[in-house]
């Protein structure tokens, strides 16, 4: 009886999993964050999110980053599958590898050519001219003080939560020449802590590339619960001034109360459940997201012809036309 019961429910496991490969959906997103500049900010002394701690899919790095001892020892680097199934052995390249980067990444992220999801990949970035937000994006970028940070497009697989990996985001300057992690100017450090730096590294050669500091960065995830739900966990800086704090009691006051040059954080965390190939405008004083996940043909429904010469569909023209599912995307403000 106990042998009968465990052939069944080896039986009903492979009938799900077998259900839950052939039930593989795939989903194009397409997103546009850009800033709010002039406006007040608030600095958060703690990151907000509560985000997925899978390793994150990076799909931009490959565009910009330079290996350059990765051919000598032999590395070959990873494509956003092998990040997915082999996440610790990427890593493990990467932190034996020196990447260096370019100063600044820019808004607009696409592949060198069009291109379209295969059977067995998890994510597929898309050339520019495969998105769709042009248009709205136009008519932002004639707004006061808007300033565009991150516009991409890509095609993934979508996941439970549990399965799902993040996708990771970044564009803009590269301030780590002139502000540590801490906020304040390299050269500032050592007025600012009370603890006394000592340089260990004096008269040896320290060839580790420094970690670069993004205008934008932070990741999305996006997963599938009988619906779909995006997780936001963004983090913009921005350059200002900050008073910072005394140090020694014995010092003159004035000297501690003079702004010195900071880099705030500003951090955008947001969970929302979202409806397909509809807009959603997220929100937040300093900056904002505007994003779209539409269907899209399968991938095992494609043919190898179709494969090689993909086209950009609108499934409901109208829809983009104006920038909305039901009426003006707003400047401002929360759209649900």
């Amino acid at each position: 009886m106990l042998k009968q019961s465990l052939v069944l429910a080896a039986s009903l496991l492979s009938i799900s999993n077998y259900a839950l490969a052939d039930a593989e959906r795939w989903f194009e997103v397409e997103i546009y964050i850009f800033e709010r500049q002039g406006n007040e900010f608030e600095e958060m002394t703690n990151n907000p999110a509560n985000m997925n701690k899978r390793q994150p899919i990076d799909m931009i790095s490959p565009l910009f980053s330079t290996d350059i001892t990765g051919a000598s020892i032999g590395l070959e680097g990873c494509t956003a599958q092998q990040w997915l199934e082999d996440a610790d052995g990427c890593n493990q390249q990467l932190s034996s590898a020196q990447v260096s980067h370019p100063s600044s990444i820019p808004a607009a992220i696409g592949s060198a050519q069009p291109q379209y999801a295969q059977k067995g990949q998890s994510t597929v970035l898309l050339a520019t001219s495969q998105a769709q937000f042009s248009d709205m994006i136009a008519t932002l970028n004639r707004e006061p003080g808007h300033k565009s940070l991150l516009h991409m497009t890509w095609q993934q697989s979508m996941q439970p939560r549990h399965r799902a990996a993040p996708i990771r985001l970044f564009a803009g300057d590269d301030f780590s020449e002139r502000y540590a992690k801490d906020g304040y100017l390299i050269d500032q450090q050592a007025v600012t802590s009370d603890i006394p730096q000592f340089n260990f590294d004096y008269g040896l050669d320290n060839s580790v590339t420094k970690a670069p500091i993004w205008q934008l960065e932070g990741a999305i995830n996006i997963y599938l619960n009988h619906y779909l739900y995006v997780e936001t966990a963004l983090t913009l800086r921005e350059e200002g001034t900050k008073t910072p704090p005394k140090i020694d009691l014995y010092t003159d006051d004035s000297a501690s109360s003079t702004p010195v040059p900071y880099l705030f954080n500003i951090w955008m965390a947001q969970n929302k459940r979202v409806i397909s190939d509809e807009i959603h405008y997220f929100d937040h004083p300093n900056m904002g997201m505007l994003l779209q996940i539409r269907k899209m043909t399968q991938p095992k429904e494609m043919s190898q012809g179709a494969l090689k010469q993909p086209e950009v569909v609108l499934e409901n023209p109208h829809q983009i036309a104006d920038g909305s599912t039901s009426g003006k995307i707003p400047l401002s403000g929360d759209m649900n």
